[in-house]
C-alpha cells in the first residue's frame, strides 16, 4: 500500500510531455541547407563550370548520394526523438553503404593508374571543401543536437553517428554549389573525409548532450 501511495505521489509530480515534431527538424534543416548554399555562393561564388557540370554524371551522382544520405540520416534522427516499438530505422545504413561506393571506386581508380591520382586531388581546393563542408555541417549538427535534447533517444551513441552523417552530408551538399571539381578521386577523398570528420565528432560529442 505504501509503495502504491509513493508511486501515486511521484505520478502527480510529472508534467505532460509534448512529443517533438519531425516536421520542424526537416523544415529547419531545409532552411539551413538553403542558407548554407547562399553563404557558399556569396563568399566563394557559383561553381565555375556550373552549366556544363549540371549534366556531368559525377555531379549528379554526388548530389543524389549526399542528399540521400542526409535525408536518410535525418530520418533516423527524428525517429530517435520519438522511440517506439519495433526495429529502429535502418535506411541510413543503406544510404551510407551507397555513399561508400564513391571512395571505393576512387581508390580503385587511383590504384589502376589510368589517371595520375595526384593530378585529381587538388589539395588547395580540397582543404577549402573540407573547411566549408565541416564548418557548415558542425553548425547544423549543433542545431540538431539541441532539437534532439527535447526528445527521448535511447541510444545516444547512435544518435551522435546519424547526426554527424546528416550534418556532414548537408554541409558538403551546400559547398557543392561552388565546387568546380567532378573528378572521381577528388570527390572520393575530400567529400568522404568531410563526412567522416563530422561523423566522428558527432559520435564523440553528441552523446554527452542527449543522454538522459
Amino acid at each position: 500500500m505504501a509503495d502504491r501511495l509513493h508511486l501515486d505521489a511521484l505520478a502527480e509530480e510529472l508534467t505532460p510531455f509534448r512529443p517533438l515534431s519531425p516536421r520542424l527538424a526537416y523544415a529547419v534543416t531545409a532552411l539551413y541547407l538553403l542558407a548554407g548554399g547562399v553563404f557558399v555562393i556569396l563568399t566563394l561564388g557559383v561553381r565555375s563550370q556550373y552549366d556544363a557540370g549540371l549534366t556531368d554524371p559525377m555531379f549528379i551522382i554526388r548530389t543524389a548520394i549526399l542528399l540521400g544520405l542526409g535525408v536518410a540520416s535525418l530520418g533516423a534522427v527524428t525517429a530517435m526523438a520519438r522511440p517506439g516499438v519495433g526495429a529502429p530505422p535502418r535506411g541510413w545504413r543503406w544510404a551510407l553503404g551507397a555513399a561508400l561506393l564513391i571512395p571505393a571506386a576512387a581508390l580503385i581508380a587511383a590504384l589502376a593508374g589510368l589517371t595520375p591520382a595526384a593530378s585529381e586531388i587538388f589539395p588547395r581546393d580540397g582543404k577549402e571543401c573540407l573547411a566549408y563542408s565541416v564548418g557548415i555541417g558542425l553548425v547544423l549538427g549543433g542545431v540538431l543536437t539541441v532539437w534532439l535534447r527535447g526528445g527521448a533517444p535511447v541510444s545516444p551513441e547512435r544518435a551522435g553517428i546519424v547526426i554527424g552523417l546528416a550534418s556532414g552530408s548537408f554541409g558538403a551538399l551546400a559547398y557543392s554549389m561552388h565546387c568546380p571539381h567532378n573528378e572521381l578521386v577528388y570527390v572520393g577523398l575530400w567529400y568522404t573525409l568531410a563526412i567522416a570528420i563530422t561523423t566522428l565528432l558527432g559520435r564523440l560529442i553528441v552523446p554527452r548532450f542527449v543522454r538522459w
